[in-house]
């Protein structure tokens, strides 16, 4: 369906909602206790993939917190097939390190363009602008180690930066 409406698709697999029940039971969901579960999509995303991970238009995006599928499977997917973009984790590992780990895990499979740059469904209003601005420090900590090392020109990672915040978040959402 998302091949004829336009819509983009995503997928959030990895996550034990609400893993303690009395923490669930005294404050409710989301405040905290989702932990990650082991996450496929190599395998289990093949007939989709087979049949409109070429098709124009297509946009997969794929999420999870599962730090080891990151350059196992995502990577590798968002590299070869089109339709694929990589999910940034920063709606639920949102530090400094693992966004750094996110970057290294997979920027050689897809590029920066086949990520979704920074998004947020946070719940918490209030912790918005906070973690905008960490991620932003956190991409920019990222590309300013690949200009160190030579592997990126100062003006690319600027450009890069940039387009981390707007031009690839609205390509991905076709926004």
């Amino acid at each position: 369906m998302s091949v004829d409406d336009g819509l983009v698709m995503q997928l959030h697999p990895g996550i034990i909602r609400n893993h303690h029940t009395p923490t669930f039971d005294r404050f409710g969901p989301d405040t905290g206790h989702d932990l990650p579960a082991v996450g496929a999509f190599t395998e289990p995303l093949r007939p989709l993939l087979e049949a409109f991970g070429t098709a124009p238009g297509f946009h997969l995006v794929l999420f999870t917190v599962d730090e080891t599928v990151f350059s196992r499977e995502i990577g590798p997917l968002a590299g070869f097939y089109p339709a694929v973009y990589a999910g940034a984790p920063w709606w639920f590992i949102d530090t400094p390190a693992a966004i750094g780990r996110y970057r290294s895990a997979i920027t050689d499979s897809t590029s920066f363009t086949k990520t979704s740059g920074f998004i947020d469904d946070t719940r918490a209003y209030c912790s918005i602008p906070a973690r905008h601005d960490m991620a932003r420090r956190a991409d920019a900590a990222y590309l300013a180690s690949l200009v160190v090392t030579h592997q990126l020109s100062e003006e690319d990672a600027v450009r890069t930066a940039r387009r981390f915040v707007s031009d690839i978040p609205r390509a991905t959402f076709k926004l």
